[in-house]
Protein backbone atom coordinates (compact mmCIF):
# COMPACT_ATOMS: atom_id res chain seq x y z
CA UNK A 1 0.00 0.00 0.00
CA UNK A 2 1.58 3.15 -1.16
CA UNK A 3 2.16 5.57 1.78
CA UNK A 4 2.97 9.14 1.85
CA UNK A 5 3.93 11.88 4.48
CA UNK A 6 4.23 15.65 4.15
CA UNK A 7 7.41 17.49 6.14
CA UNK A 8 6.62 21.26 6.95
CA UNK A 9 9.92 22.86 6.48
CA UNK A 10 10.85 25.40 9.50
CA UNK A 11 9.86 29.32 9.21
CA UNK A 12 7.76 29.02 5.20
CA UNK A 13 4.87 27.69 4.06
CA UNK A 14 7.16 25.30 1.96
CA UNK A 15 6.89 21.47 2.18
CA UNK A 16 8.86 18.01 1.41
CA UNK A 17 5.99 15.47 0.55
CA UNK A 18 7.19 11.90 0.57
CA UNK A 19 5.55 8.80 -1.55
CA UNK A 20 6.37 5.47 -1.62
CA UNK A 21 5.11 4.77 -5.26
CA UNK A 22 5.61 7.55 -6.98
CA UNK A 23 8.58 9.32 -9.16
CA UNK A 24 10.70 12.20 -7.79
CA UNK A 25 8.98 15.41 -8.83
CA UNK A 26 8.87 18.85 -8.12
CA UNK A 27 5.52 20.45 -7.41
CA UNK A 28 4.92 24.44 -7.37
CA UNK A 29 1.91 26.50 -5.87
CA UNK A 30 0.69 28.68 -8.05
CA UNK A 31 -2.47 31.59 -7.21
CA UNK A 32 -4.10 29.61 -10.64
CA UNK A 33 -2.82 27.16 -12.43
CA UNK A 34 -5.48 28.35 -15.41
CA UNK A 35 -3.84 32.03 -15.29
CA UNK A 36 -0.31 30.69 -15.09
CA UNK A 37 -0.20 28.04 -17.64
CA UNK A 38 -0.34 31.03 -20.50
CA UNK A 39 2.14 33.36 -19.54
CA UNK A 40 4.52 30.31 -18.78
CA UNK A 41 3.95 28.87 -22.47
CA UNK A 42 4.72 32.25 -23.57
CA UNK A 43 8.13 32.26 -21.70
CA UNK A 44 9.00 29.07 -23.82
CA UNK A 45 7.68 25.99 -21.61
CA UNK A 46 5.46 23.78 -22.83
CA UNK A 47 2.49 22.10 -21.52
CA UNK A 48 3.17 17.86 -21.05
CA UNK A 49 -0.32 17.24 -19.20
CA UNK A 50 -3.56 19.19 -18.04
CA UNK A 51 -4.59 21.35 -16.56
CA UNK A 52 -7.15 18.68 -14.65
CA UNK A 53 -8.70 19.32 -11.83
CA UNK A 54 -7.48 17.26 -7.84
CA UNK A 55 -9.06 17.30 -4.86
CA UNK A 56 -7.90 20.83 -3.63
CA UNK A 57 -7.81 22.89 -6.71
CA UNK A 58 -6.12 22.68 -10.39
CA UNK A 59 -2.84 20.97 -11.48
CA UNK A 60 -0.49 20.81 -14.59
CA UNK A 61 2.31 18.53 -15.69
CA UNK A 62 4.47 21.20 -17.31
CA UNK A 63 8.20 21.20 -19.05
CA UNK A 64 10.74 24.10 -18.61
CA UNK A 65 12.90 25.58 -21.95
CA UNK A 66 15.60 23.41 -20.20
CA UNK A 67 13.75 20.01 -20.51
CA UNK A 68 12.87 20.20 -16.64
CA UNK A 69 9.38 18.34 -16.04
CA UNK A 70 7.52 20.06 -13.03
CA UNK A 71 4.03 20.17 -11.48
CA UNK A 72 1.59 23.72 -10.85
CA UNK A 73 -0.62 23.25 -8.40
CA UNK A 74 -3.27 25.39 -6.93
CA UNK A 75 -5.28 25.52 -3.86
CA UNK A 76 -8.51 27.01 -5.51
CA UNK A 77 -10.87 24.43 -3.86
CA UNK A 78 -9.41 24.54 -0.43
CA UNK A 79 -6.56 22.25 1.34
CA UNK A 80 -6.66 19.12 2.68
CA UNK A 81 -7.95 18.34 6.24
CA UNK A 82 -6.59 15.87 8.87
CA UNK A 83 -7.96 14.14 11.57
CA UNK A 84 -5.78 13.95 15.65
CA UNK A 85 -3.78 11.33 14.05
CA UNK A 86 -2.97 13.50 11.20
CA UNK A 87 -4.97 11.34 7.88
CA UNK A 88 -6.29 12.73 5.45
CA UNK A 89 -10.18 12.70 6.11
CA UNK A 90 -11.26 15.52 3.32
CA UNK A 91 -10.59 19.05 2.42
CA UNK A 92 -11.98 22.23 3.46
CA UNK A 93 -14.40 22.08 0.51
CA UNK A 94 -16.09 19.33 1.80
CA UNK A 95 -16.64 21.61 4.63
CA UNK A 96 -20.13 22.88 5.73
CA UNK A 97 -17.88 26.22 7.38
CA UNK A 98 -16.33 27.14 3.78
Amino acid sequence: MPETAGLAMPETNAELVLHTALDTQTDLMVASVDDALPRFVESGGTIVSGPFDIPIGRCAVIRDPFGNTLVILDHTRGTFVTDAENRVIGTTADSPLR
